[in-house]
């Protein structure tokens, strides 16, 4: 596409549209600019496609405009395969990785530990830089006390992994901090309490919340959301 095109739609845009927060300002060498939103932009054949206030389109080359505003593209493209989960890949299992019990006469305790074992794939063609992960394991334990109805008590278990750069084509595996969940068993053949034997109870993982951002050196985040089981999603806040 031409300059002289762009920066004509670029006049019609700031004449008539507010600005909005994701409009960016992108400066010719000649001193000219213009302010679009990025809305894609395709490697293959090295094209940005911007869009301004009247909701034309056009596919220009990053190198119509000065090297900062070049580099701006190429973070917003790296980001953008960040958000796309095929190319940015992210599963979590849920993992037991080790069980055991306690017993007596009157009941046995068996407890397991369980973590989740997060597996990223950037199949983007760039690399990611500043990205942190944070993650909400939600849970419930069962309680019981004799002569008393047993309760479900909601917990959960925070962390984070500063993974700082991941270069295209690398994957990475990374296991969260261990849950353990506790399942009790009363001997009531053999035991009582005058005011009522205790409950059997257990322990269950509900799923966790992962949130991921990237950051890129000019200042632009993405952040993804991934939720293990999805009917997680809006039922907690972070």
């Amino acid at each position: 596409m031409k300059i002289k095109g762009l920066l004509a739609l670029g006049c019609v845009f700031l004449l008539h549209a507010p600005q909005a927060a994701e409009l960016h300002e992108f400066n010719l060498p000649d001193g000219r600019s213009v302010k679009a939103e990025i809305v894609g932009y395709n490697a293959r054949l090295g094209k940005v496609e911007l869009k301004l206030a009247n909701g034309s389109r056009k596919k220009v080359s990053p190198s119509l405009f000065v090297q900062a505003d070049q580099d701006f593209i190429q973070d917003w493209a790296a980001l953008d395969g960040f958000r796309n989960p095929r190319q940015f890949k992210v599963e979590c299992d849920e993992k037991t990785v080790e069980k055991w019990k306690k017993e007596s006469d009157a009941h046995e305790i068996k407890y397991e530990k369980v973590v989740y074992e997060i597996k990223l794939q950037n199949k983007t063609p760039a690399d990611l830089n500043s990205l942190t992960a944070e993650y909400q394991i939600y849970y419930e334990q069962e309680k019981s006390v004799p002569g008393k109805n047993k309760e479900t008590v909601k917990l959960q278990k925070a962390g984070k992994f500063d993974l700082k750069k991941m270069r295209t084509k690398e994957v990475r595996t990374l296991k969260t901090e261990p849950v353990v969940l506790e399942s009790y068993s009363f001997n009531s053949a053999e035991y009582y309490y005058d005011s009522g034997d205790p409950e059997n109870t257990e322990g269950e993982i509900e799923g966790i919340w992962l949130r991921i951002t990237a950051k890129t050196p000019n200042g632009q985040t993405a952040v993804r959301d991934i939720y293990e089981p999805s009917s997680l999603k809006g039922k907690y806040s972070w």
